[in-house]
């Protein structure tokens, strides 16, 4: 019990620490924190386990065993579905590629969107007959939208602006998806071979999110940001949840 005592201690510590550096190097939100928020219980039952043995104490002690256990499923099942999602690039065939918006900096790129615009390249690239679809609109704290600033470090890349198509409405992941598909159906006659470009633990919700809305397109990871990947994979997999609840996928 003593060696269980020790990693459910470590692990607490480890887990509260990550919530507190994660702060100093990203905006608050909800992966940023559910570390510390799973941390705590277990550091408390590592710490004061012998002593949770009668009444309501026993009850707090169980409870949160039993919902640590159910974390870790859920961690678990979803990681897979993530996992199983990701396409290697030589394996998609697109004639239409989706770049899903994120938040920019005034109108500047941030690091997850600059890394997708990366993927995006590196494809269109290999493939010079597919054209490209930046969705994203404009959200606080954003001069421009998104997809205006995508565009244009596309073309700043050697990308040339008739194989460039703006959507400049979408606030959401449906949206992006939805308002990419009338545009490139417009271009396309309905017929083009789609894909879309994400982070890597976005793909699978991104491309269930997509086919309930009667898009076939394989998605292609972007990589994540090392220092926040943890924190991106919980939110991610509460977001699955949600979503797998809601019907939304």
């Amino acid at each position: 019990m003593k060696v269980i005592r020790f990693f459910m201690t470590l692990g607490g510590i480890l887990l509260i620490a990550d919530t507190i550096f994660a702060m100093t190097r990203s905006n608050m939100n909800l992966g940023i924190v559910m570390p510390a928020i799973l941390g705590l219980p277990l550091l408390i039952l590592g710490i004061f386990w012998p002593r949770l043995k009668r009444g309501i104490w026993a009850v707090l002690k169980w409870t949160a065993v039993s919902g640590l256990a159910l974390a870790l499923v859920l961690f678990i099942v979803c990681g897979c579905l993530m996992l199983s999602a990701i396409n290697k690039e030589e394996k998609v065939e697109a004639d239409a590629l989706i770049v899903l918006g994120a938040g920019i900096h005034g109108d500047q790129l941030s690091w997850i969107l600059t890394k997708r615009l990366n993927t995006a390249l590196h494809y269109l690239e290999n493939h010079p007959d597919c054209v490209v679809v930046v969705t994203g609109g404009q959200g606080p704290g954003e001069t421009v939208t998104e997809a205006s600033v995508m565009a244009k470090y596309l073309i700043s890349r050697g990308i040339a602006p008739e194989r460039i198509v703006l959507e400049e409405e979408a606030t959401n992941t449906l949206e992006n998806f939805a308002f990419s598909k009338t545009l490139i159906d417009e271009r396309f006659a309905g017929e083009a071979r789609m894909a879309f470009v994400t982070t890597g633990f976005h793909v699978y919700r991104a491309g269930r999110v997509a086919r309930a809305q009667g898009l076939a397109a394989q998605g292609l990871a972007a990589p994540d940001a090392s220092y926040v990947a943890l924190n991106n994979f919980m939110r991610e997999s509460v977001g699955i949840v949600v979503y797998a609840l809601l019907g939304r996928i």
